[in-house]
């Protein structure tokens, strides 16, 4: 898997997403290498092996981007901590999840509960987190750590939740407060802590948060799809991995609506401890489950293309949208 992230071209060419902020990503990657460098072996080791396993950077991409709307063409200090703070929280949340998934791949390669340990993992989420923190806190805009800081314990509270839900059928409305804790408040704070840090308007401010709100909707609506439609070779983990933690997502909600396939999914799901991916599956395309999800992430992506509307036009708005459809697109 190529970690280049690449959009369609005029004509049949790709160009890199983010090609925008290639230098300032660069400078992320940078800080996150001095961020992560440690003395003691153990935790370089991990640091180095976290570095070497990570995947989009999606979410610093999106406070950088939000930072130049507020302020085109600046690359301060400030905004390269905030984004690089805000990819160790992700990644430790990713370690975290691996632990309670039992999961013994991300993104193609060993997971740290499966290259070190459960402790070290435990322990490397924690280090992240800490180190996060720091660089934040060294911005001294209490604003940043606050708003963090609710990230944190919105995704915590959410993390929690689902995990007290495994084996349950949930409702589309508690599936959609999920997401919202772990994926849209995340998405969405990213763009909100690049505009606060580049001093953007309050309009700027809000019409970006609603944008990363809707594309991170959009984005776990496609995760989900994923799970089910792609190759493990090309998703980095096992098919059907949320029905294996009993976790009840969106295509399987509403494939149990159905009046004509619902009743035979539930009997598979509740009558078979450990039911075939295939059978599942099956039923979910033939359900129009899945039809149903695309075209739902779709319309999150639709109401975030919007709302760029109302930030100034130039390069970054376009790079934005481009983002937009990157999601619309991925297959990973």
């Amino acid at each position: 898997m190529s970690d280049e992230i690449t959009i369609p071209a005029k004509g049949d060419g790709r160009v890199p997403l983010f090609s925008l902020i290639a230098a300032s990503m660069a400078a992320v990657d940078q800080r996150l290498k001095e961020a992560l460098e440690q003395h003691n072996p153990v935790v370089r080791e991990v640091s180095d092996y976290l570095q070497q396993s990570s995947g989009k950077r999606l979410r610093p991409a999106l406070v950088l981007l939000a930072g130049r709307v507020g302020d085109p063409g600046r690359l301060s200090l400030d905004l390269v901590d905030v984004a690089s703070a805000v990819e160790m929280i992700h990644m430790a949340t990713l370690v975290h999840d691996d632990i309670i998934d039992k999961a013994d791949l991300r993104r193609g390669l060993p997971a740290v509960r499966s290259r070190f340990s459960d402790p070290v993992a435990v322990l490397s989420g924690d280090f992240l987190f800490a180190r996060a923190f720091q660089l934040l806190a060294a911005t001294k805009r209490p604003e940043l750590v606050d708003l963090a800081a609710e990230v944190v314990y919105v995704m915590s509270t959410g993390e929690i939740s689902q995990h007290l839900d495994q084996g349950r059928i949930a409702s589309e409305e508690a599936y959609w407060r999920r997401i919202e804790a772990k994926t849209g408040f995340f998405l969405e704070t990213c763009c909100r802590l690049g505009a606060i840090a580049s001093d953007a308007s309050p309009s700027i401010r809000d019409a970006l948060a609603l944008y990363g709100h809707h594309i991170g909707l959009a984005y776990q609506v496609i995760d989900d799809l994923l799970d089910w439609v792609a190759t493990p070779e090309v998703l980095g983990k096992a098919v059907g991995e949320d029905l294996a933690a009993g976790v009840y997502t969106l295509p399987l909600i509403h494939g149990l609506e159905h009046p004509q396939w619902g009743g035979e999914l539930r009997q598979i799901l509740l009558g078979d401890p450990f039911p075939r991916v295939d059978a599942v599956r099956g039923i979910l395309t033939g359900s129009g489950a899945l039809d149903y999800c695309r075209r739902v992430a779709e319309d999150h992506l639709a109401q975030a293309r919007n709302l760029l509307d109302k930030i100034p036009a130039g390069p970054e708005r376009d790079e934005l949208r481009q983002v937009a459809d990157f999601i619309g697109m991925r297959d990973h």
